[in-house]
């Protein structure tokens, strides 16, 4: 039987995956099909902290997703315009989930490539992994948020007769939509650690101090419901958008998200709230990654999807790693 310390995420608590297939638990299996975990340092040698840090853009990471969430919407057009019919509520459900896992599960790959050939933050020390006894929890949290979100977006926006429709204005919308989303997620966010009773339904995501991109749903059950749930219905209620739009940028969100955790060594920024680069509030990896590491009741850095919100009411921290001064503008990774 696992043990409370055991449940909780740790270097080389993944050790389970390199048992016999016939010994692995249904959800264990499921995990390791999916191909998500990170290499142990047992297994590989990973770059130590030294030097300067590589750069990622927003333009990259906006042209990698940029095929994912076009194809669909283009097919979905092409299919409306040629037929005449509609698209049944279901089949653009069932079309956005499948988007989702797809590009979750490609991020996931592209950030485990990045840690392997640039190295962890704080990378003298072992990154946390997933315990055998929570990857019930995992499948559990993961499937919440791939079903759950799609789902909400759908019932707020979807209208089956309409067709395709993207605005001129959409990197803008898109911006203004993540930073009103971030500003309920920051006083969410902060509330927990700030008032003693509700830190009980965050400090379970606070028990990994280095994370990785697999832990993002590693929490407890009223905070993965808010921020599943209530975030988006409460930004929607503020600035209404239509279904397409959001369905770009929920797949951008939640990739993104993944990126907060996945520690990688680099200046690698948020590409929803890149516009706030030239007022110095972006969001980078490293920011959440300070989060996590230094802090628990008393924290700060508690904006997702941009610094706006940390900076403006005094709770940004210093970076270390990937300060302006330290990245190497040469090397793009």
């Amino acid at each position: 039987m696992a043990t409370k310390h055991d449940a909780r995420p740790r270097p080389f608590a993944d050790d389970w995956k390199h048992r016999k297939w016939s010994e692995l638990s249904l959800s264990q299996r499921a995990v390791m099909k999916m191909d998500i975990l990170n290499r142990s340092s047992k297994d590989y040698t990973y770059p130590k902290p030294k030097g300067k840090v590589p750069y990622m853009t927003a333009w990259n990471q906006c042209m990698f997703l940029l095929p994912i969430v076009m194809l669909p919407l283009s097919a979905r057009w092409v299919f409306m315009q040629a037929t005449g019919w509609t698209v049944h509520p279901v089949i653009a459900y069932v079309t956005m989930v499948l988007v989702n896992v797809f590009a979750m599960t490609t991020y996931s790959h592209r950030h485990r490539a990045y840690v392997e050939k640039y190295g962890f933050l704080d990378g003298d020390v072992d990154r946390d992994a997933m315990p055998e006894s929570t990857t019930d929890k995992f499948l559990k949290e993961m499937m919440m948020a791939m079903l759950g979100r799609p789902l909400v977006l759908m019932l707020l926006t979807y209208d089956r007769t309409e067709v395709p429709t993207l605005s001129w204005w959409l990197p803008l919308q898109l911006t203004v939509f993540t930073i009103l989303a971030d500003f309920v997620y920051y006083w969410a966010h902060r509330a927990t650690h700030e008032i003693p009773w509700l830190w009980k339904f965050h400090r379970l995501h606070h028990t990994t101090k280095h994370p990785s991109s697999y832990l993002l749903g590693f929490a407890d059950e009223p905070q993965e419901i808010f921020d599943i749930f209530v975030t988006p219905i409460v930004t929607y209620l503020v600035y209404p958008l239509n279904y397409d739009t959001l369905f770009i940028w929920l797949v951008y969100f939640m990739t993104l998200e993944m990126g907060g955790h996945c520690g990688v060594r680099a200046y690698y920024p948020g590409v929803l709230t890149s516009l706030l680069q030239p007022f110095g509030s972006e969001i980078v990896v490293e920011d959440h990654d300070l989060h996590h590491r230094n802090g628990w009741r008393d924290s700060y850095n508690y904006g997702k999807q941009s610094m706006l919100w940390d900076t403006l009411f005094g709770t940004r921290s210093d970076r270390i790693e990937t300060r302006y001064e330290n990245v190497d503008w040469n090397t793009r990774m």
